[in-house]
């Protein structure tokens, strides 16, 4: 079997990029350090840690987008941010307005609303990543997607933050895009590690 000795080849290369990332000198000017707290308050008890993937060329703004999705279902999509949010039929039971905001800086977050709706069938997240950072490309089998309850969670410029939830992603390789489910609405970022 041929395919095999390449398989080796792709993860021992895989993890030369992995180390090499992680080797990058802690004063790098490339990834700014987000300041995180000294000491826990209580408020970030429970909260996971993670490193967002960044976007190549920083969000200038927010970018906004509404829409109403009924019953029968529809798509919501911010093509300047590479995003597309699929939401399937019945997964609402009535005419809601959705809104989706690109969260301006590198950080690839979002902030959907309204903050709470649930959803009978959950709705698919996708993320295009070729405008991306390049490690993060190269690292998308380590892909999840994260909840967060607030922006203010997230640091915009680095994707440092604390999360509430880790979510399972399916990352497509040949069209780099990494995509996941949203039960309910609040925030979300594409985090790896």
């Amino acid at each position: 079997m041929a395919s095999r000795p390449f398989a080796r080849f792709g993860a021992r290369l895989l993890s030369i990029f992995l180390l090499a990332g992680c080797a990058r000198d802690a004063a790098s000017p490339i990834e700014p350090r987000a300041a995180m707290p000294s000491a826990p308050s209580p408020a970030l008890l429970g909260l996971l840690p993670v490193r967002g993937v960044t976007r190549a060329t920083p969000l200038a703004n927010d970018i906004k987008v509404t829409q109403v999705i009924g019953k029968k279902g529809g798509t919501i999509s911010i093509p300047e941010a590479g995003l597309t949010v699929v939401v399937p039929p019945n997964a609402v039971s009535s005419n809601v307005t959705f809104t989706a905001t690109a969260l301006s800086g590198r950080a690839v977050a979002y902030d959907f609303q309204p903050h709470g709706t649930k959803f009978a069938v959950p709705l698919k997240f996708t993320q295009d990543l070729r405008k991306t950072s390049l490690l993060t490309t190269l690292t998308s089998p380590l892909l999840r997607g994260a909840y967060f309850a607030d922006n203010a969670q997230i640091n915009r410029q680095t994707g440092l933050g604390l999360v509430n939830e880790l979510l399972p992603a399916t990352v497509d390789l040949l069209r780099f895009r990494v995509s996941f489910n949203i039960e309910h609405f609040s925030g979300y970022l594409v985090s790896w590690y």
